[in-house]
């Protein structure tokens, strides 16, 4: 294990498919000791996010917990900001806002994903309303007069420009590029660059890296339960572009072809048939070996110790499978202990 004294961290991200059992989801996270919870924004699909949020602001303690994310084409800045100030008023120190490019939210309703100068434009119009009551945003003035104070910022990242720009600007990054150990050295030299850009200290940014997370007895069996989610990874790999995105050469081809024929309809739902379509790829293996943690609790903790001796401290994990509260009791008991 890495001699970094930051300590290793869990977290949880959930998918909001009904009111009350995402806010019970969110009451066993806290209970079994995770470290943040996550609620997914994609409007045409789930529930509402700031909704879900307050539910969890009045009915929880400890947790940490915000979105995962927003984006900047659904929701305006001073909406955004406004929103994430209202959950801060429920739940002060508690909170934070996570923001991308859109993914299934802008998909199922016709709208591009916000470009790399729009998604730093918004987090600094947010960021500055939340702080000064004032911000200039697409050439216009917008405000928010009743809220002064900072909420942490968080920037989902896949690719290498949005590593640096999160080094660059952001309080935290989610990292969604895969947990071998080559990949994590070069997503924190990307976030490094970012840094140095700013001033700024790696130490100053937050990093989370997002495995997709299973436990059980049989690892084919593990792996097969987040198929659907191991597909939502793959999509990513050829969004915007594949450049220094570590896809292997011989595989080039078949991620382009899964993000052609993603079904943003079907994102990250347990029956998707985007689970088929990984598979009728051939690319179920490659994606699992890059961005999962699952199988048994002995690969598990084989798998994050080579992502704790590459550098990453912290684990945000997407659990979008059925049981979500016998998972989080089980990685409590079996993986958390081998970590402290």
């Amino acid at each position: 294990m890495s001699g970094d004294s930051k300590p290793i961290r869990f977290g949880v991200n959930f998918l909001p498919n009904h009111a009350m059992d995402s806010l019970e989801w969110v009451k066993v996270a806290e209970e079994t000791g995770f470290a943040i919870a996550g609620i997914a924004d994609s409007q045409s699909l789930y529930r509402d996010v700031y909704v879900i949020e307050a539910l969890v602001a009045t009915n929880t303690r400890t947790i940490r917990f915000g979105s995962r994310v927003i984006n900047p084409m659904t929701r305006h800045p001073a909406v955004a900001a406004s929103a994430a100030a209202t959950i801060e008023e429920l739940a002060p120190g508690r909170t934070m806002i996570g923001i991308g490019t859109g993914d299934s939210s802008v998909d199922n309703i016709g709208v591009r994903p916000a470009k790399h100068a729009e998604l730093a434009a918004y987090v600094r119009a947010i960021r500055e309303l939340l702080q000064t009551g004032e911000s200039i945003y697409n050439g216009g003035t917008c405000k928010l007069t009743w809220f002064r104070g900072r909420i942490p910022i968080y920037l989902a990242a896949s690719g290498p420009r949005t590593l640096q720009l999160a080094g660059e600007i952001a309080d935290g990054v989610v990292i969604n590029t895969g947990l071998t150990p080559d990949i994590i050295r070069d997503s924190i030299a990307q976030v490094k660059i970012g840094c140095a850009r700013a001033g700024r200290k790696i130490e100053d940014v937050d990093m989370w890296w997002l495995p997709l997370t299973n436990v059980g007895p049989d690892r084919g069996k593990a792996v097969d339960e987040i198929a659907m989610t191991l597909a939502s990874a793959g999509s990513h790999l050829s969004r915007f572009t594949v450049k220094g995105k570590h896809i292997p050469e011989h595989l080039m081809d078949k991620v382009k072809r899964l993000g052609a024929r993603y079904d943003s309809a079907q994102h990250d739902k347990p029956d998707s048939s985007n689970r088929e379509l990984i598979k009728e790829l051939g690319l179920l293996d490659y994606l699992a070996e890059r961005f999962a943690v699952a199988g048994t609790p002995k690969d598990c903790i084989a798998k994050l110790e080579a992502a704790v001796g590459a550098g990453a401290r912290q684990f945000w994990m997407s659990i979008h499978f059925d049981d979500k509260a016998r998972f989080m009791r089980d990685w409590a008991r079996a993986i958390m202990p081998a970590f402290r």
